[in-house]
């Protein structure tokens, strides 16, 4: 045999080599790899404990809550499941019964320096109303305390009482030296004014209606 007729042969060699491997791969089922995917991304999408520890961090609690009852139900992690939510539970408890300490800590009308909404009349027509925002809202924020609404509303029917007469208005603010102080002290002024003024106008809409 020629060097030509070798050359050609070790060719069909080949070929067929290369047609049998393809044989093989195209006898394999086609569903195995798209199921190992499938069930890679399940475990990736469906991994309700990763979810539930990234939503406790957030403080989403209710939310957190749930993942945990997921893992546990499809035992992902579940004694670590379990600790977290007997941990949520505590929390729940305790952030209810905080709300609960700060809403009847609330005190109005009252003429002493340590009341939310301190009421004096200076004179007849005259009267200085002092808020204190420390019973409104959350240390060095402008974000609401549970029960301060009910301060607010009871802001908002002393001006709507006195109306026509003079009233002095004071948000006494007591917080740590913080660069934004000022700018926390503006956005406190303007939630309590828009607040009552909201009051004030839902209330004279529905006489209207």
């Amino acid at each position: 045999m020629n060097k030509r007729e070798r050359r050609k042969a070790n060719s069909a060699k080949r070929t067929a080599a290369l047609c049998s491997l393809l044989a093989v791969l195209c006898s394999l089922p086609l569903t195995s790899w798209a199921e190992d995917k499938g069930e890679s991304a399940d475990q990736t999408d469906n991994n309700y404990y990763w979810q539930g520890t990234q939503l406790y961090n957030l403080g989403r609690l209710g939310e957190a809550f749930e993942s945990f009852e997921k893992a546990i139900q499809r035992k992902q992690n579940s004694k670590e499941a379990e600790a977290y939510l007997l941990q949520i539970r505590q929390e729940i408890v305790n952030n209810a019964k905080k709300r609960s300490e700060e809403k009847n800590s609330l005190n109005y009308g009252g003429n002493t320096p340590d009341t939310a909404l301190n009421i004096t009349y200076v004179e007849k027509g005259f009267i200085r109303v002092t808020v204190q925002a420390k019973y409104l809202f959350d240390e060095n924020s402008a974000s609401l305390k549970a029960g301060a609404m009910d301060v607010i509303n009871r802001l908002a029917d002393v001006l709507q009482a006195k109306e026509g007469q003079r009233v002095e208005v004071s948000l006494i603010n007591d917080m740590d030296t913080i660069v934004n102080a000022r700018d926390i002290d503006a956005e406190r002024a303007l939630l309590v004014f828009s607040l009552v003024n909201f009051k004030r106008l839902s209330e004279d809409n529905a006489l209207a209606g």
